[in-house]
């Protein structure tokens, strides 16, 4: 559908930004020792609450509105799914390179059919049938999680070079390189991204 490509090439666009601006260094954050490292835990945790914040407004509407489509093909229910089923996938991302691991998986992020389509079908069809508030929960026990991680974390750990499973080029041999740093801000912009939109939907609403 035509407004479900232009919501995946504004996500596109927006992972190739946030890219860019972190390989710029900025903002930048120097610790008590050693180089300007890009953007400090505290404002990572930051961001995290501001996604918080935003997911309170759609939170406290979304059993009203719940079944009510807000794309051609997703209701607000399965959004709220898509945003929780990222929220763990992210948090997964980050603990497992945190701890050293790898991925033997890959998620495409370009517009073909292995795209992200195809992962976030498969997502929305394991969270149709899970309650709203069971949804809920896990949106925010992750956004949660991942806050205390950030805070937790050592610099190494947290702006480090790691391989993450997320393909940006639609290429699943060219993962993304990046830092945990990297991938909460993506979370938040992708969170927020969406938060957004609904929370104009939901004001649409309620005139």
């Amino acid at each position: 559908m035509a407004a479900d490509r232009a919501l995946l090439k504004g996500l596109t666009a927006e992972w190739a930004a946030l890219e860019n601006r972190l390989a710029q260094d900025l903002p930048s954050w120097r610790p008590a020792a050693g180089p300007p490292l890009p953007v400090s835990p505290l404002a990572l945790f930051a961001q995290l609450e501001e996604v918080l914040d935003a997911f309170a407004f759609v939170k406290e509407r979304a059993p009203r509105h719940a079944g009510r489509y807000v794309t051609s093909a997703w209701t607000l229910k399965d959004l709220l799914g898509h945003l929780a089923s990222w929220a763990t996938e992210f948090r997964h991302e980050v603990q497992t390179v945190a701890g050293g691991g790898s991925f033997e998986y890959a998620i495409p992020f370009a517009l073909n059919v292995i795209g992200p389509n195809e992962w976030n079908a498969h997502a929305a069809e394991r969270q149709r049938p899970v309650p709203l508030d069971d949804i809920v929960e896990e949106f925010e026990r992750e956004t949660r999680r991942l806050q205390e991680l950030v805070l937790e974390l050592p610099p190494p750990a947290l702006y480090g070079e790691a391989t993450f499973p997320l393909a940006p080029s639609g290429d699943p041999q060219q993962l993304l390189r990046g830092s945990i740093a990297m991938i909460v801000l993506g979370k938040c912009t992708h969170d927020l991204y969406h938060l957004g939109r609904i929370r104009d939907f939901l004001r649409r609403l309620e005139r």
